[in-house]
């Protein structure tokens, strides 16, 4: 996979912009604040229709503007496409189209278009920052290659949130708790088979990290990767092959004995939406036991295992968001990672010293300042 063009109209700091990528690793550098950050920002957002940095897409209007478009040109199995994501103000309310080819499409026909993987100093807190980091991680890394998947997040979250409701209504109005039995069966039913993807998932990925952690640690340690499940008796460590029914038939369950404690709160206490991953080395929790480099090399497999993985389930690696990390990784790391793209990966890389990047199969240079490109 490959972007072959990128066409920006007031995404952020960029009035009109128009990029062309012959090169395999391109590079945007310059000072802090000038935009290159925008530009990784925009394909993530022609990728997967949100932004990495923000939940509130009106953020990425550029100033003073109501109207917005991004456009990626880009080529998948020698064919070419063109996804294109416009908002605008329509009556006094913004609304947003998503076009493959020219062609209105939905959400869940978009997902999966265009597959990127963004790597950013945030994801050096996936190993021992908060446990959304790696369901986020998880979840993107599965949707990319199963759309199934990504409906099935989406049905999952309506169902939490309609659940969620209810729980507060019964709390604040004395609502009717017979209602929770619809809801239960429903929200279970959507746990197990989102349970069932993600251990299926989470097998195939160790295998791929964990051959690539060996490598960066010069094999000298290995790495385990386990799931982990919320429950009444907090946290277990959980590698099952239960089958589906009886994964619904266990959220039933625990559904049934938190329920006062979820009324109470008003929130639902168990579910993939609270699910967790550990990692181990050499039989250490490496969030509270391993070394600063052993969690960097940690994380870093992960992402390189991201790339083989969607490479594996599509045919074609996709396309590296590499944000401000070079610097946040010592040389041998950096050469690691390097080493792995080369010439494999169509990857965009932001930095402020460009002499941080060793040419690569003819690298291509754009400096960034103040919202505007010179290519050089």
């Amino acid at each position: 996979m490959k972007i072959k063009g990128l066409y920006l109209h007031n995404f952020r700091n960029y009035g009109l912009c128009s990029l062309q990528f012959p090169a395999m690793v391109n590079i945007f550098y310059g000072k802090n604040a000038q935009g290159k950050t925008n530009l990784l920002e925009a394909i993530f957002y022609a990728a997967f229709g949100m932004s990495h940095r923000t939940f509130q897409e009106d953020d990425l209007f550029g100033d003073g503007r109501r109207e917005m478009a991004v456009k990626a040109d880009f080529t998948s199995f020698d064919s070419d496409y063109e996804i294109k994501i416009k908002r605008y103000e329509q009556n006094g309310r913004i609304k947003k189209e998503l076009l493959l080819d020219n062609v209105n499409i939905k959400a869940k026909e978009h997902y999966g278009t265009l597959n990127t993987v963004m790597f950013s100093p945030e994801d050096l807190q996936l190993i021992k920052g908060e446990p959304q980091l790696r369901r986020r991680f998880f979840d993107m890394q599965i949707a990319q290659t199963d759309k199934a998947y990504y409906e099935l997040l989406v049905k999952y979250n309506r169902l939490l949130q309609q659940r969620n409701r209810l729980l507060k209504e019964i709390r604040d109005n004395d609502g009717d708790k017979s209602q929770l039995n619809l809801w239960n069966n429903e929200l279970s039913a959507s746990a197990a088979r989102i349970i069932k993807k993600r251990l299926a998932a989470l097998e195939e990925l160790l295998v791929i990290a964990s051959g690539i952690y060996a490598s960066i640690a010069g094999g000298s340690e290995t790495m385990l990767i386990n799931y982990a499940l919320k429950t009444s008796n907090d946290f277990i460590l959980q590698q099952s092959d239960k089958s589906e029914n009886e994964w619904q038939e266990f959220y039933l369950k625990e559904l049934h004995e938190r329920q006062a404690l979820d009324i109470m709160r008003g929130n639902t206490s168990i579910g993939p939406h609270r699910d967790d991953l550990f990692f181990y080395v050499s039989g250490k929790l490496l969030k509270a036991f391993g070394s600063q480099g052993q969690q960097r090399s940690a994380a870093l497999a992960l992402k390189l295992a991201q790339l083989e993985y969607v490479k594996n389930n599509t045919g074609e690696y996709p396309v590296l968001l590499l944000d401000d990390v070079m610097s946040e990784l010592d040389s041998e790391r950096r050469t690691h990672l390097l080493k792995f793209i080369d010439g494999r990966v169509q990857t965009f890389i932001t930095v402020n010293d460009k002499h941080l990047i060793p040419d690569l199969n003819n690298n291509a240079y754009f400096y960034i300042e103040n919202g505007k490109v010179m290519q050089g």
